[in-house]
């Protein structure tokens, strides 16, 4: 009863608070994994070619349901399930029935994890392998060591196929535990693990013909695949699947060999265990403590355990910044804006800055509302790392294509491709560069190849017919209006240009490029660049602005008034209230001259906090 109640918790937590579908749209930014997935024979028959590649497949296939939260939150709760089981049976094979209690620790790790947006199902997967070579070679009537020696090995290299490194390294150390404390076996004990590892050098130089360290790390805690900007928490999770069981086996027998306590032999014929149970419950409770310990304290622990990890482990801006991710991958603009008003102001996240940004050009708010967020110059072009990750390459193939540059787009969506593999999100991405390049044939290849993926293939399926049929009015607007910015001189940031330089050439190239002009503007606003707004502040017209937006309006009057010019306002088209506080915040500023800069900034934070006024003001004066 007790583990009906704790794994449905734990389904309910997973399914309504976590909700695997955004751990499904982190792959390759959030989380920099992407588990890869894909319909026939040879995506089968790639991933038996490399060590532990059934596990691999399996990770890569049931990843792909998380993008259903519900079939997400059900697949986790199994996996940890068959761990649960795994070990429970492993503790009573080793004579510690009164143990058992402690199976329920590696679920309980995989929860948590998932709390923090990890993704250890590779790590789950791998770690179950091993315990379940485990416990059938223990169950094998082998007796005389030369046969078990050699039976071991051929499991181990089976187990390496399998589930790689990681297996091999569960199997090989149950295996050791075994040999020491059950068998008392010392001499396989010490050959067991060196054994394993000659078993991987073998197969790595000989079946896979793969580097001696992708073969000893392969679906082992220390592989890049697992702890790629993963904290240290999840980090010391991760080795925690993999050692919790031999390792409190290991204490266990210690524990009752060091303080001569029998431990309890394995009981193999049920009707003495039966008999066993009967006994046990025909005696006398004892004392209240004792009874307290046994029926309350005990069953409820690995629930009571569970909820104060998911407390103490729960990070509110970690989710929010999670969150958005998903709804800009989704293109849920709105839902955007509607999260950056509720996150806390004093918290700044740049690839959250970067998807605000985008959400607020599109709701035709970045030159009016830029600054109610807090800004950094670089999360327009998250030009922040030296080189590109996944997390840039996948949120800037979407800002290029939409700014017009799209050959530099299709660069970032190569790479990618290259370095992840074929994730259907960017096998989209390609076919919709190549549709807007007009260059069909090369899309229709990336959609032929997305029609295996289990979640975009409908996707792949549309855009094929589009292709054929002709697309919807407002796609093919879309097509054309971006195809009309891409430039035929010369590819931006391919030859090393500037950020400016390029926003620049895509509009030389097209002054009706909207986004590279607002985009541009606000690198100009946050470098406080207030001549080069004044050059470009005539392209309003052109683009069709009924009004001056009021960022622009604030960066006039302060570029003219600290020259001492005077304003043309029936040319610029100023109002009136933003004239009336500029000029509230020039005597504000007079006449606080002689107070401390951090008295002047809180009290120009209440009144302006998010004009250019008061950001030109902090700019200058840091």
């Amino acid at each position: 009863m007790l583990g009906v109640i704790f794994f449905l918790l734990c389904y309910l937590y997973v399914w309504i608070f976590i909700k695997p579908k955004l751990v499904y749209h982190g792959f390759g930014t959030i989380i920099p994994d992407v588990p890869l997935f894909s319909t026939g024979w040879q995506f089968l028959k790639d991933s038996l070619e490399i060590p532990g590649g059934l596990t691999f497949y399996v990770y890569g296939f049931l990843s792909q349901w998380y993008y259903y939260s519900w079939l997400g939150a059900l697949i986790v709760v199994l996996v940890a399930l068959c761990l649960f089981e795994l070990s429970r049976r492993h503790y009573i094979h080793a004579g510690h029935h009164h143990s058992t209690i402690l199976s329920y620790f590696q679920a309980i790790v995989i929860i948590l994890i998932y709390n923090r947006y990890g993704h250890p199902l590779a790590a789950c997967l791998a770690s179950s392998v091993g315990l379940l070579f485990s416990f059938f070679f223990e169950k094998m009537p082998l007796h005389r060591r030369p046969i078990r020696m050699v039976v071991f090995c051929f499991m181990a290299a089976f187990c390496y196929c399998l589930a790689g490194a990681g297996g091999v390294l569960v199997f090989s150390l149950m295996t050791t535990v075994y040999l020491l404390f059950l068998r008392r076996d010392w001499l396989p004990a010490i050959l067991t693990l060196p054994a394993a590892a000659v078993i991987i050098r073998l197969f790595a130089e000989y079946a896979f013909h793969t580097s001696p360290k992708q073969a000893f790390l392969a679906l082992t805690p220390f592989s890049l695949n697992m702890t790629a900007s993963v904290g240290t928490f999840s980090k010391t999770s991760l080795v925690t699947l993999y050692v919790f069981v031999p390792v409190t086996i290991s204490l266990i027998c210690l524990w009752k060999m060091l303080f001569h306590k029998v431990s309890d032999a394995p009981v193999t014929n049920p009707k003495k265990i039966k008999s066993n149970r009967k006994q046990v419950a025909g005696k006398p409770l004892g004392a209240f403590p004792v009874y307290f310990l046994k029926k309350i304290v005990v069953p409820i622990a690995p629930i009571a355990v569970l909820v104060v990890g998911l407390y103490f482990s729960y990070d509110k801006i970690l989710r929010q910044i999670v969150l958005m991710n998903c709804l800009s991958r989704q293109g849920r603009r709105s839902e955007v804006l509607e999260l950056a008003n509720r996150m806390p102001k004093n918290i700044y996240n740049i690839n959250c800055n970067h998807d605000i940004n985008r959400a607020l050009y599109h709701a035709g708010r970045l030159p009016y509302d830029m600054l109610c967020f807090p800004q950094n110059p670089h999360a327009f072009l998250l030009t922040h790392e030296k080189e590109e990750s996944s997390m840039t390459q996948l949120k800037m193939c979407d800002t290029f294509i939409e700014l017009g540059n799209v050959d530099y787009a299709e660069k970032l969506a190569s790479e990618f491709l290259v370095e992840k593999g074929h994730a259907g999100v960017i096998l989209e991405k390609l076919a919709w560069i190549n549709i807007i390049k007009e260059q069909e044939s090369t899309a229709r290849i990336y959609l032929n190849v997305l029609k295996k993926d289990l979640i975009y293939r409908h996707r792949a399926d549309s855009m094929l017919s589009s292709i054929e049929n002709g697309f919807e009015p407002e796609q093919a607007a879309y097509i054309r209006r971006i195809n009309s910015y891409i430039r035929r001189n010369g590819n931006a940031r391919l030859n090393k240009e500037s950020i400016e330089e390029m926003l620049m050439g895509l509009l030389e190239h097209n002054p009706g490029n909207k986004m590279a002009f607002e985009y541009l503007m606000a690198c100009y606003l946050l470098a406080g660049q207030l001549d080069k707004i004044a050059e470009n502040i005539d392209r309003l017209n052109h683009l069709g602005y009924q009004d001056v937006p009021t960022l622009y309006e604030e960066a006039m009057l302060i570029y003219y008034g600290s020259r001492g010019q005077k304003l043309n306002l029936n040319e610029l088209k100023i109002k009136s209230q933003t004239i009336e506080r500029y000029k509230r915040f020039v005597q504000l500023c007079n006449s606080m001259q002689t107070q401390s800069r951090q008295a002047v900034l809180q009290r120009m934070m209440g009144e302006f906090g998010t004009s250019y006024f008061f950001f030109y003001y902090k700019l200058k004066t840091q």
